[in-house]
């Protein structure tokens, strides 16, 4: 009779798994939805978002043994917080070194973190993971490191050593997608079910409620950030060249190719201009663009003011030209015909209606992405594309 015989490796993480459970019953709600996997592709405790690898070598020795817990709940954090999904286009290490600057200051106040893990903890107090990748961005320098988080020398310094960070995240392999999106789902349902018992137990941890806030509801993050992946993505499928490098690593002293200026990179703007959006709303809707034009997302926006047809199409390139732009309008809402003149646009990178949602019809889907900005902060979605309410925290 074949007897199944489980490792000392897989031990130590099965109390770790049932210490982690102990000390807050909504982690409990997490944990069991993860799949433990010991291998020794990665060199300590990681995770592609689906399952949860572990070193055999690195989880039994004696030295690591007190950061165990800590490690664990952190890679158990980043599937909650779908934060392998919600990568987009950023490169992984800074990613990895934001998220981990995100959820740290959580870990730690239950478990004991690698020093090099904890010295960073409360630099960025409340903010998202996405607007720490932004401010790391924009720092000199500020890169991250190690294929999966820090990397340095060695753990005894504050560096962290080489190889895959404690608790960071891998890619997950090509042939892994379709996995990869059923994990999503899985862990945003574990997510929402743990909250709802934390919350009626009255044991809900009072820090993470802003880290869920990132993600429930996910239509109510920030739209612009919508609207920069948006650019982002589609820049991300240009050729570089290093006929021009990027001016803005010459002051780190580091070469690197720039993009070439015959690119075009075309934001549609779609404006309802029905009789149930009011002034105060389209100047609102403007002011709301303006910040994509001054941090040069796009090379141009193409306005366009809608109710039952198109009015005053224009192409702007300025701050100055939006707000000079008054369309015209005031009838019934029907997106139609609308929709066809939007889809017959050349080098359009995608579209970003703003309106209120109350159209008899929504037209047909163009072939670039195209964000709906509800106005009325309600539940009405649009039949294709995504839509998110105006409303950001």
């Amino acid at each position: 009779m074949f007897e199944f015989k489980i490792t000392d490796a897989m031990k130590r993480m099965l109390q770790a798994r049932q210490r982690i459970a102990r000390r807050n019953p909504f982690f409990a709600g997490l944990l069991f939805n993860a799949k433990l996997v010991e291998t020794d592709m990665y060199t300590s405790i990681v995770t592609d978002g689906i399952n949860v690898y572990f070193n055999p070598a690195y989880v039994t020795d004696k030295t690591n043994d007190g950061f165990i817990e800590g490690d664990f709940l952190k890679v158990i954090m980043h599937c909650a917080l779908l934060h392998m999904p919600r990568k987009s286009w950023r490169e992984l290490k800074k990613w990895n070194q934001s998220t981990t600057l995100s959820v740290g200051p959580l870990v730690h106040q239950y478990f004991k973190q690698h020093p090099f893990l904890m010295k960073d903890d409360a630099r960025f107090g409340d903010k998202a993971a996405e607007e720490i990748y932004e401010e790391l961005e924009d720092q000199e320098g500020g890169s991250g490191g190690g294929s999966g988080g820090d990397s340095g020398d060695s753990g005894e310094n504050g560096e962290a050593p080489p190889g895959d960070a404690p608790g960071s995240m891998v890619e997950p392999s090509p042939e892994n997608q379709e996995a990869a999106e059923q994990a999503a789902k899985d862990w945003k349902n574990a997510l929402a079910n743990a909250t709802e018992k934390a919350k009626k137990a009255g044991n809900m941890p009072g820090n993470l409620q802003r880290l869920i806030e990132e993600l429930q509801p996910a239509d109510i993050l920030n739209w612009h950030d919508i609207i920069r992946d948006m650019s982002r993505d589609a820049k991300a499928k240009v050729a570089r060249t290093w006929a021009k490098p990027n001016r803005r690593r010459l002051g780190a002293d580091i070469m690197a190719p720039g993009y070439t200026n015959d690119n075009i990179f075309k934001l549609i703007a779609a404006f309802d201009v029905s009789g149930s959006v009011n002034d105060n709303q389209h100047k609102e809707m403007k002011n709301a663009l303006a910040s994509a034009i001054e941090q040069g997302f796009f090379t141009s926006i193409l306005l366009v003011a809608v109710d039952t047809c198109i009015h005053d199409p224009v192409e702007i390139t300025t701050k100055q030209e939006l707000e000079a732009w008054a369309p015209h309008g005031g009838g019934g809402t029907c997106f139609d015909s609308a929709m066809d003149f939007i889809a017959e646009q050349q080098g359009a990178v995608g579209l970003v209606f703003l309106t209120d949602m109350q159209t008899s019809s929504f037209g047909k889907q163009p072939d670039f992405p195209v964000v709906w900005v509800n106005w009325l902060n309600d539940t009405t979605k649009a039949p294709f594309g995504r839509t998110v309410n105006y409303a950001v925290k």
